[in-house]
Protein backbone atom coordinates (compact mmCIF):
# COMPACT_ATOMS: atom_id res chain seq x y z
CA UNK A 1 0.00 0.00 0.00
CA UNK A 2 2.62 2.32 0.78
CA UNK A 3 6.08 1.32 -0.42
CA UNK A 4 8.87 0.71 2.30
CA UNK A 5 11.56 3.50 1.41
CA UNK A 6 8.34 6.27 1.85
CA UNK A 7 7.48 5.00 5.20
CA UNK A 8 11.39 5.10 5.85
CA UNK A 9 11.47 8.18 5.16
CA UNK A 10 8.31 9.59 6.73
CA UNK A 11 9.75 7.60 9.86
CA UNK A 12 13.17 9.70 9.40
CA UNK A 13 11.81 12.59 9.05
CA UNK A 14 9.32 12.27 12.30
CA UNK A 15 12.06 11.17 14.89
CA UNK A 16 14.13 14.36 13.77
CA UNK A 17 11.41 17.20 13.48
CA UNK A 18 9.23 15.89 16.89
CA UNK A 19 10.90 12.97 18.74
CA UNK A 20 8.92 12.80 21.83
CA UNK A 21 5.51 12.69 19.44
CA UNK A 22 6.79 10.08 17.53
CA UNK A 23 7.71 8.03 21.10
CA UNK A 24 4.22 8.75 22.64
CA UNK A 25 2.23 7.57 19.65
CA UNK A 26 3.05 4.54 20.92
CA UNK A 27 0.93 4.38 23.87
CA UNK A 28 -0.98 7.27 23.72
CA UNK A 29 -4.17 8.19 21.95
CA UNK A 30 -4.02 11.84 21.87
CA UNK A 31 -0.19 11.93 20.55
CA UNK A 32 -1.25 9.11 17.74
CA UNK A 33 -3.78 11.47 16.51
CA UNK A 34 -1.61 14.43 16.34
CA UNK A 35 0.98 12.64 14.77
CA UNK A 36 -1.45 11.34 12.34
CA UNK A 37 -2.69 14.84 11.47
CA UNK A 38 0.89 16.04 11.27
CA UNK A 39 1.63 13.79 8.47
CA UNK A 40 -1.89 13.76 6.19
CA UNK A 41 -0.88 17.87 6.07
CA UNK A 42 1.98 17.51 5.12
CA UNK A 43 3.96 18.31 1.56
CA UNK A 44 2.75 14.29 1.29
CA UNK A 45 -1.14 14.78 1.44
CA UNK A 46 -1.13 15.24 -2.32
CA UNK A 47 -1.37 11.61 -2.68
CA UNK A 48 -1.92 10.00 0.73
CA UNK A 49 -5.56 8.77 1.20
CA UNK A 50 -7.35 7.41 4.92
CA UNK A 51 -6.76 3.85 4.07
CA UNK A 52 -3.12 4.68 3.25
CA UNK A 53 -2.73 6.53 6.33
CA UNK A 54 -3.72 3.98 8.26
CA UNK A 55 -1.49 1.83 7.14
CA UNK A 56 1.39 4.43 7.65
CA UNK A 57 0.15 4.72 11.49
CA UNK A 58 0.13 0.73 11.81
CA UNK A 59 3.66 0.23 10.42
CA UNK A 60 5.05 3.04 12.29
CA UNK A 61 3.90 3.16 15.86
CA UNK A 62 1.24 0.56 15.37
CA UNK A 63 1.81 -3.16 17.98
CA UNK A 64 -0.78 -4.97 16.94
CA UNK A 65 -2.74 -7.06 19.01
CA UNK A 66 -0.46 -5.95 21.93
CA UNK A 67 -2.05 -2.22 21.67
CA UNK A 68 -5.66 -3.98 22.06
CA UNK A 69 -4.70 -5.63 25.10
CA UNK A 70 -2.92 -2.84 26.88
CA UNK A 71 -6.26 -0.74 26.84
CA UNK A 72 -7.16 -2.55 29.27
CA UNK A 73 -5.94 -0.59 32.77
CA UNK A 74 -6.00 -3.42 35.06
CA UNK A 75 -3.28 -5.32 32.20
CA UNK A 76 0.38 -4.88 34.01
CA UNK A 77 2.57 -7.61 31.95
CA UNK A 78 2.07 -9.52 28.79
CA UNK A 79 4.78 -12.55 27.73
CA UNK A 80 5.11 -14.66 25.01
CA UNK A 81 6.84 -17.65 26.53
CA UNK A 82 7.73 -18.91 22.47
CA UNK A 83 4.61 -20.31 22.25
CA UNK A 84 1.44 -18.46 23.59
CA UNK A 85 0.60 -15.16 24.70
CA UNK A 86 -0.05 -14.56 28.36
CA UNK A 87 -1.47 -11.63 30.07
CA UNK A 88 -0.81 -10.50 33.90
CA UNK A 89 -3.49 -8.21 35.47
CA UNK A 90 -4.36 -6.37 38.74
CA UNK A 91 -7.17 -8.32 39.67
CA UNK A 92 -8.03 -10.73 37.32
CA UNK A 93 -4.94 -12.60 38.32
CA UNK A 94 -3.04 -14.36 35.28
CA UNK A 95 -4.55 -15.61 31.68
CA UNK A 96 -3.47 -17.49 28.74
CA UNK A 97 -4.66 -14.93 25.74
CA UNK A 98 -4.25 -17.13 22.88
CA UNK A 99 -2.29 -20.18 22.81
CA UNK A 100 0.35 -21.25 19.62
CA UNK A 101 0.28 -17.29 19.16
CA UNK A 102 2.11 -16.74 16.28
CA UNK A 103 5.99 -16.01 16.64
CA UNK A 104 6.54 -13.87 13.91
CA UNK A 105 3.91 -11.33 15.02
CA UNK A 106 5.83 -10.95 18.44
CA UNK A 107 9.14 -10.15 16.27
CA UNK A 108 7.79 -7.94 14.14
CA UNK A 109 6.60 -5.95 18.07
CA UNK A 110 10.10 -6.56 19.38
CA UNK A 111 11.90 -4.94 16.11
CA UNK A 112 9.41 -2.00 16.15
CA UNK A 113 10.41 -1.23 19.46
CA UNK A 114 14.08 -1.53 18.87
CA UNK A 115 14.44 0.29 16.08
CA UNK A 116 12.39 3.31 17.81
CA UNK A 117 14.86 3.16 20.61
CA UNK A 118 17.87 2.45 18.33
CA UNK A 119 18.64 -1.15 19.57
CA UNK A 120 19.12 -4.17 17.78
CA UNK A 121 17.66 -7.72 18.23
CA UNK A 122 19.70 -10.10 15.93
CA UNK A 123 22.05 -13.00 16.32
CA UNK A 124 24.50 -10.92 17.34
CA UNK A 125 22.39 -9.11 19.67
CA UNK A 126 19.84 -11.47 21.12
CA UNK A 127 19.49 -10.13 24.58
CA UNK A 128 16.87 -6.74 23.99
CA UNK A 129 16.19 -4.36 27.21
CA UNK A 130 14.17 -1.39 25.79
CA UNK A 131 12.11 1.23 27.60
CA UNK A 132 9.32 2.75 25.65
CA UNK A 133 6.87 5.45 27.33
CA UNK A 134 5.03 3.45 29.80
CA UNK A 135 6.36 -0.27 28.33
CA UNK A 136 9.33 -1.71 29.68
CA UNK A 137 10.69 -5.05 27.23
CA UNK A 138 12.49 -7.82 27.65
CA UNK A 139 13.37 -10.24 24.57
CA UNK A 140 15.15 -12.84 24.11
CA UNK A 141 16.31 -13.75 20.56
CA UNK A 142 15.45 -17.31 19.50
CA UNK A 143 19.29 -18.62 18.94
CA UNK A 144 19.41 -18.37 23.10
CA UNK A 145 15.70 -19.85 23.51
CA UNK A 146 15.04 -23.14 21.99
CA UNK A 147 11.78 -23.29 22.11
CA UNK A 148 10.57 -19.78 20.28
CA UNK A 149 11.57 -16.18 21.18
CA UNK A 150 10.52 -15.07 24.45
CA UNK A 151 9.39 -11.69 25.43
CA UNK A 152 7.96 -9.85 28.48
CA UNK A 153 6.16 -6.58 28.75
CA UNK A 154 5.66 -4.66 31.36
CA UNK A 155 3.29 -1.83 31.51
CA UNK A 156 3.89 1.11 33.85
CA UNK A 157 1.15 3.93 33.77
CA UNK A 158 1.72 7.06 35.46
CA UNK A 159 -1.37 6.28 38.16
CA UNK A 160 -2.01 5.56 41.89
CA UNK A 161 -3.52 2.06 42.07
CA UNK A 162 -3.79 2.59 45.97
CA UNK A 163 -5.45 5.54 47.73
CA UNK A 164 -7.28 6.59 50.03
CA UNK A 165 -10.44 5.34 48.38
CA UNK A 166 -9.65 1.70 48.10
CA UNK A 167 -7.07 1.71 51.18
CA UNK A 168 -9.67 -0.56 52.83
CA UNK A 169 -8.98 -3.22 50.38
CA UNK A 170 -5.51 -3.34 50.95
CA UNK A 171 -5.79 -2.77 54.75
CA UNK A 172 -8.17 -0.96 57.99
CA UNK A 173 -8.75 2.66 56.87
CA UNK A 174 -6.76 3.57 60.38
CA UNK A 175 -3.27 2.36 59.32
CA UNK A 176 -3.50 4.94 56.12
CA UNK A 177 -4.00 7.47 58.90
CA UNK A 178 -1.11 5.32 60.82
CA UNK A 179 1.28 5.53 57.67
CA UNK A 180 0.48 9.57 56.83
CA UNK A 181 1.34 10.53 60.18
CA UNK A 182 4.89 8.55 60.14
CA UNK A 183 5.83 10.52 57.12
CA UNK A 184 5.01 13.66 59.03
CA UNK A 185 7.17 12.31 61.12
CA UNK A 186 9.86 11.73 59.40
CA UNK A 187 9.91 7.75 59.70
CA UNK A 188 12.44 5.77 57.94
CA UNK A 189 10.62 3.06 56.10
CA UNK A 190 11.85 -0.52 54.94
CA UNK A 191 8.95 -2.34 52.86
CA UNK A 192 9.27 -5.74 51.38
CA UNK A 193 7.69 -8.56 49.64
CA UNK A 194 7.82 -10.50 46.52
CA UNK A 195 7.26 -9.59 42.98
CA UNK A 196 3.66 -8.45 42.14
CA UNK A 197 2.63 -7.85 45.50
CA UNK A 198 2.54 -3.58 45.01
CA UNK A 199 5.41 -2.61 46.85
CA UNK A 200 6.49 -0.07 44.45
CA UNK A 201 2.37 1.24 44.73
CA UNK A 202 2.80 1.28 48.14
CA UNK A 203 6.08 3.10 48.39
CA UNK A 204 4.48 5.59 45.53
CA UNK A 205 1.14 6.48 48.21
CA UNK A 206 3.86 7.28 50.84
CA UNK A 207 5.59 9.48 49.28
CA UNK A 208 2.14 11.35 48.50
CA UNK A 209 2.52 12.90 51.60
CA UNK A 210 5.78 14.00 51.70
CA UNK A 211 4.91 17.90 51.76
CA UNK A 212 6.82 20.54 49.37
CA UNK A 213 9.11 21.71 51.61
CA UNK A 214 10.64 18.26 52.29
CA UNK A 215 12.38 17.46 48.62
CA UNK A 216 12.00 14.42 47.52
CA UNK A 217 14.63 12.18 45.51
CA UNK A 218 13.45 9.63 43.59
CA UNK A 219 15.50 6.37 41.57
CA UNK A 220 14.59 3.54 39.80
CA UNK A 221 16.55 1.83 36.94
CA UNK A 222 13.05 1.41 35.00
CA UNK A 223 10.19 4.23 34.74
CA UNK A 224 7.57 3.15 36.72
CA UNK A 225 7.18 5.32 39.71
CA UNK A 226 5.71 8.41 37.27
CA UNK A 227 5.43 10.68 40.87
CA UNK A 228 6.86 13.85 39.19
CA UNK A 229 3.90 13.49 36.74
CA UNK A 230 1.49 12.48 39.89
CA UNK A 231 2.78 14.91 42.28
CA UNK A 232 3.36 18.09 40.39
CA UNK A 233 3.14 20.17 43.32
CA UNK A 234 5.69 18.56 45.18
CA UNK A 235 9.39 18.81 44.56
CA UNK A 236 10.27 15.84 42.98
CA UNK A 237 14.00 15.33 41.45
CA UNK A 238 13.36 12.14 39.39
CA UNK A 239 16.24 9.97 38.88
CA UNK A 240 17.30 6.95 35.80
CA UNK A 241 19.88 4.30 36.09
CA UNK A 242 21.66 3.99 33.01
CA UNK A 243 24.49 2.26 31.60
CA UNK A 244 26.82 4.63 33.05
CA UNK A 245 25.27 5.81 36.34
CA UNK A 246 24.03 2.92 38.87
CA UNK A 247 21.47 3.07 41.84
CA UNK A 248 24.89 3.55 43.64
CA UNK A 249 25.84 6.52 41.86
CA UNK A 250 22.14 8.53 42.10
CA UNK A 251 22.17 7.27 45.80
CA UNK A 252 25.47 9.04 46.41
CA UNK A 253 24.06 12.11 44.81
CA UNK A 254 21.22 12.58 46.40
CA UNK A 255 23.47 12.94 49.97
CA UNK A 256 24.62 16.15 47.62
CA UNK A 257 21.55 17.53 46.35
CA UNK A 258 19.91 18.99 49.89
CA UNK A 259 17.40 16.13 50.17
CA UNK A 260 14.69 15.49 52.70
CA UNK A 261 13.99 11.71 51.28
CA UNK A 262 15.88 8.97 49.32
CA UNK A 263 13.48 6.56 47.97
CA UNK A 264 14.80 4.13 46.06
CA UNK A 265 12.43 1.57 43.88
CA UNK A 266 14.49 -1.50 45.01
CA UNK A 267 17.92 -2.06 47.06
CA UNK A 268 19.67 -5.06 45.87
CA UNK A 269 23.42 -4.23 46.78
CA UNK A 270 25.97 -1.99 48.13
CA UNK A 271 23.75 1.20 48.03
CA UNK A 272 22.24 0.01 51.32
CA UNK A 273 25.49 1.45 52.58
CA UNK A 274 25.04 5.19 51.01
CA UNK A 275 21.25 4.70 51.78
CA UNK A 276 22.35 3.85 55.83
CA UNK A 277 24.61 6.87 55.54
CA UNK A 278 21.77 9.23 54.38
CA UNK A 279 19.82 8.21 57.64
CA UNK A 280 22.59 8.69 59.86
CA UNK A 281 23.14 12.19 58.44
CA UNK A 282 19.68 13.42 58.48
CA UNK A 283 18.68 12.31 55.34
CA UNK A 284 15.18 9.82 55.58
CA UNK A 285 14.57 7.27 53.45
CA UNK A 286 11.80 4.81 52.16
CA UNK A 287 12.48 1.94 49.82
CA UNK A 288 11.73 -1.59 48.87
CA UNK A 289 13.43 -4.92 48.88
CA UNK A 290 13.13 -8.55 49.18
CA UNK A 291 12.79 -10.14 52.41
CA UNK A 292 10.26 -13.08 53.61
CA UNK A 293 8.69 -10.97 56.18
CA UNK A 294 9.20 -7.54 57.85
CA UNK A 295 11.34 -8.54 60.95
CA UNK A 296 13.88 -10.49 58.30
CA UNK A 297 14.09 -6.97 56.73
CA UNK A 298 17.02 -5.28 59.05
CA UNK A 299 18.98 -8.55 58.78
CA UNK A 300 18.78 -8.26 54.66
CA UNK A 301 19.31 -4.80 54.86
CA UNK A 302 22.85 -5.41 56.85
CA UNK A 303 23.46 -8.50 54.51
CA UNK A 304 23.54 -5.63 51.47
CA UNK A 305 25.16 -2.78 53.93
CA UNK A 306 28.53 -5.44 54.28
CA UNK A 307 28.67 -6.26 50.34
CA UNK A 308 32.13 -4.82 49.88
CA UNK A 309 32.03 -3.65 53.32
CA UNK A 310 33.84 -6.94 55.18
CA UNK A 311 35.13 -4.88 58.11
CA UNK A 312 31.65 -4.38 59.45
CA UNK A 313 30.63 -5.45 62.34
CA UNK A 314 27.14 -7.07 61.93
CA UNK A 315 25.74 -6.51 65.70
CA UNK A 316 26.80 -2.85 65.60
CA UNK A 317 25.43 -2.84 62.10
CA UNK A 318 22.16 -3.85 63.06
CA UNK A 319 22.08 -1.79 66.23
CA UNK A 320 22.30 1.11 64.11
CA UNK A 321 19.38 -0.08 61.85
CA UNK A 322 16.92 -0.53 64.90
CA UNK A 323 17.89 2.65 66.21
CA UNK A 324 17.76 4.67 62.97
CA UNK A 325 15.38 2.90 60.76
CA UNK A 326 11.58 3.07 62.21
CA UNK A 327 9.40 0.58 60.28
CA UNK A 328 9.51 -2.55 58.44
CA UNK A 329 6.79 -2.66 55.99
CA UNK A 330 6.03 -6.69 54.62
CA UNK A 331 3.16 -6.65 51.81
CA UNK A 332 1.66 -10.02 50.26
CA UNK A 333 -1.00 -11.20 47.61
CA UNK A 334 -3.45 -14.10 47.72
CA UNK A 335 -6.01 -14.64 44.90
CA UNK A 336 -9.84 -15.02 46.66
CA UNK A 337 -12.67 -16.19 44.09
CA UNK A 338 -10.24 -15.52 41.31
CA UNK A 339 -9.37 -11.76 42.21
CA UNK A 340 -5.79 -11.07 43.07
CA UNK A 341 -6.23 -9.42 46.87
CA UNK A 342 -2.98 -7.81 47.67
CA UNK A 343 -2.84 -6.80 51.40
CA UNK A 344 -1.08 -5.38 54.24
CA UNK A 345 0.61 -8.69 56.16
CA UNK A 346 2.77 -6.95 59.25
CA UNK A 347 4.34 -3.61 60.16
CA UNK A 348 7.01 -4.15 62.59
CA UNK A 349 8.37 -1.43 64.81
CA UNK A 350 12.02 -1.58 65.36
CA UNK A 351 14.10 -1.08 68.76
CA UNK A 352 17.12 -2.31 69.78
CA UNK A 353 15.64 -3.82 72.94
CA UNK A 354 13.55 -5.96 71.31
CA UNK A 355 11.06 -5.34 68.00
CA UNK A 356 6.94 -4.46 68.06
CA UNK A 357 5.34 -5.95 65.41
CA UNK A 358 2.33 -3.25 65.60
CA UNK A 359 0.41 -4.50 62.91
CA UNK A 360 -0.24 -8.21 61.81
CA UNK A 361 -2.84 -9.13 59.01
CA UNK A 362 -3.55 -12.57 58.51
CA UNK A 363 -5.68 -14.37 55.95
CA UNK A 364 -7.96 -17.45 57.77
CA UNK A 365 -10.83 -19.81 56.43
CA UNK A 366 -12.89 -16.70 58.53
CA UNK A 367 -11.21 -14.23 56.41
CA UNK A 368 -8.58 -11.26 57.47
CA UNK A 369 -7.70 -11.78 61.16
CA UNK A 370 -6.06 -8.74 62.53
CA UNK A 371 -3.51 -8.25 65.50
CA UNK A 372 -2.51 -4.52 66.81
CA UNK A 373 0.23 -3.62 69.82
CA UNK A 374 0.91 -0.32 70.67
CA UNK A 375 3.91 1.14 69.24
CA UNK A 376 6.95 2.78 71.39
CA UNK A 377 6.74 5.67 73.44
CA UNK A 378 10.28 6.99 71.89
CA UNK A 379 7.68 6.63 68.57
CA UNK A 380 5.66 8.39 70.43
CA UNK A 381 8.02 11.27 71.44
CA UNK A 382 9.07 11.64 67.90
CA UNK A 383 5.03 11.97 66.68
CA UNK A 384 4.98 15.21 69.13
CA UNK A 385 8.69 16.77 68.62
CA UNK A 386 7.48 16.76 64.69
CA UNK A 387 4.42 17.71 64.55
CA UNK A 388 2.64 15.36 63.40
CA UNK A 389 -1.27 15.78 63.01
CA UNK A 390 -1.83 12.10 63.93
CA UNK A 391 -5.05 12.31 66.26
CA UNK A 392 -6.52 8.68 65.35
CA UNK A 393 -5.07 6.21 67.89
CA UNK A 394 -4.78 3.29 65.66
CA UNK A 395 -4.33 0.97 68.65
CA UNK A 396 -8.22 1.74 70.23
CA UNK A 397 -9.38 2.09 67.29
CA UNK A 398 -8.26 -1.64 66.38
CA UNK A 399 -9.24 -2.86 70.07
CA UNK A 400 -12.64 -0.79 69.37
CA UNK A 401 -13.26 -3.22 66.27
CA UNK A 402 -10.85 -6.54 66.67
CA UNK A 403 -13.63 -8.45 66.88
CA UNK A 404 -14.67 -7.71 62.50
CA UNK A 405 -13.37 -10.18 60.21
CA UNK A 406 -12.65 -8.52 57.22
CA UNK A 407 -13.42 -10.18 53.80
Amino acid sequence: MVREDVLESIAEKIKKEDPKLFLDAFTDEIAREALALSIYEDEINDWMNKEQLNYVMQELVGIGVIEEIIKDPDVTDISYNGTDLIVNTNNSGKYVYEKNFSEDKIIKVIQKIANVVDKEFTQKNPILDAQLKSLRLNAVHKLSSPYGTTMALRVARPRLALTKNNFENFAPLYMYDFFESAIKARANILIAGEVGTGKTEFQKLLMSFVPFDQKIVWIEDVREGHIKELFPEKDVHSWLTNEITSILDLTKAGLRNNSAWISVAEIRGLEAFELLNAVLSGHNIVTTLHSVNARAIPKRFSHMVKMGYDSVDEKDLINDIKTYIQFGVHIKKTTINGKVKRYLSEVVEYRPDGDITIFKQKYTKKGFEIICNPYSDDYQDQLIEQHSDYELDYFKEWEHEKEKVYS
